[in-house]
């Protein structure tokens, strides 16, 4: 029998076992060229659908309308990002109604980051035109978008290129354009160290507004810090309606009571001039009493030493009258409490303005608490602005006469107005006074330069 035969008759695994070191040797190349296409594939950005076991991947796929696609090659990693970051490539671009349709495949965990007002913009990675897609995510209240989704050709941009706008422009202004950038070329050449000095001199101006921004940018603050204080103020005030009312019903009810003494007010001011006086006249007379009185207070000194032993005196005397006071004095006073009661009803219209006056000093107090309230050292309360509006006020009166302070005041008066001040002359005999110091225009006045007056008078 020949070994051929032999061969034959025997099995694959005798086979196997006699051929080991060949079987391995090719094994080994088959494992090697499974790794090395593996590596090869995924340098190749070998992306497996999703069904693929293991080592498929799902794509979230978005589409947009764009002007024009070109530079976008799909099959060349292309990238589509967000804020720098890859979240996915360039899947497909054809031609749809005219403007390209590009497909791009995301990585589904970034998908739910993409709102449905969002922008796509195409801008070159290098000079070779390497385009990307650069995506703006949106706002959530936009919506989130769906795998398929579209984006209109209003929320895109292609990547405008220079010659493009060169050619949009008519030959007279390119040849303008030329000409301007070859004379700035000119001009600036061996000049950058000049140009350099030129911007240095502008840091000056840039501190200067610098500091500008920053002081308004502190008066900002300080304006919006007032007007949350004033609207914490307004809606401590509206808590407190009821007893705002309340207090303004018990004030309604005070000034009715003191309306009601109207008469009595108007008599006593009435009288308050000549009382003025004599009490001018009883000053002066007292001021030439104070004159005197400095010596004569000197030779009290005598008395005021004798004015010890005079105390001690008077306690013996108190001793004696402490009887007279318990045993007389006390006695009258009951008998005189009868008398007094007969006073109250007198005094019952000021008892009842006196609850309402109560509390309407205690809203008063609350609302003093509110404005002397201070929120803390980096926030200013109200204390603090009303001394600002005092420094302003203070401003305001600033010039003064011997009868006091006057506020800055400017009056108009037109010529309509000459018929109804002389009536009101008439009416009121004390603003005859007062028109004497403002000097309207008159009727005259008005006349000779040809003003109409008003038909009154």
């Amino acid at each position: 029998m020949s070994p051929e035969a032999n061969d034959a008759g025997r099995g694959i695994r005798d086979q196997i076992s006699r051929y080991s070191g060949a079987f391995a040797a090719v094994i080994g190349m088959i494992a090697l060229a499974i790794l090395i296409g593996g590596y090869i594939l995924s340098q190749e950005r070998l992306s497996l659908p999703g069904w693929v076991p293991v080592v498929g991947h799902s794509k979230f796929v978005l589409k947009a309308e764009f002007q024009s696609g070109d530079a976008l090659t799909p099959g060349q990693g292309q990238a589509v990002t967000i804020a720098g970051a890859k979240i996915g490539e360039i899947g497909a671009v054809e031609l749809r109604n005219g403007v390209a349709l590009v497909t791009m495949e995301i990585t589904p965990r970034y998908a739910s980051h993409i709102y449905r007002n969002a922008t796509l913009l195409m801008r070159p990675r290098t000079q070779l035109k390497d385009e990307t897609i650069q995506i703006t995510p949106g706002e959530a209240k936009a919506g989130k978008i769906h795998s398929g989704y579209t984006f209109s050709l209003a929320q895109t941009a292609p990547d405008e290129d220079f010659e493009q706008f060169l050619a949009a422009l008519d030959a007279e202004t390119r040849t303008y354009l030329q000409e301007l950038i070859a004379g700035a070329g000119i001009a600036l050449k061996g000049n950058g160290r000049a140009l350099s000095a030129d911007f240095i001199r502008f840091d000056p101006l840039t501190r200067d507004l610098a500091k500008i921004n920053s002081e308004l940018h502190l008066r900002h603050v300080n304006i919006e810090r007032s007007i949350h204080n004033f609207q914490l103020l307004l809606n401590a005030i509206g808590s407190k309606d009821k007893q705002l009312t309340e207090g303004i019903q018990a004030s309604n009810k005070v000034f009715t009571v003191f309306s009601r003494q109207q008469t009595a007010v108007e008599d006593t001011l009435r009288t308050l001039p000549g009382a003025l006086e004599k009490t001018n006249r009883g000053l002066s007379a007292l001021a030439k009493a104070a004159n005197v009185m400095g010596p004569a207070l000197g030779k009290l000194q005598g008395f005021a030493k004798s004015y010890g032993p005079s105390q001690e005196a008077l306690r013996e005397l108190a001793k004696n009258t402490t009887p007279v006071i318990k045993n007389e004095i006390a006695p009258f006073t009951r008998e005189v409490l009868p008398v007094l009661q007969q006073v109250t009803p007198a005094t019952k219209s000021f008892n009842k303005a006196l609850p309402e006056l109560s509390s309407s000093f205690a809203v008063i107090n609350e609302l003093l608490n509110e404005l002397a309230y201070n929120p803390g050292s980096k926030q200013a309360g109200f204390l603090f602005f009303a001394d600002w509006a005092a420094h302003d006020f203070n401003s305001a009166l600033g010039n003064a006469d011997a009868n006091g302070p006057m506020g800055r005041t400017l009056l108009y008066f037109n010529c309509e107005l000459p018929g109804i001040l002389e009536g009101l002359v008439q009416i009121n005999p004390n603003a005859k006074v007062i028109l004497g110091l403002l000097k309207p225009p008159t009727k005259q006045e008005c006349t000779e330069r040809h003003i109409p007056t008003g038909g009154v008078g």
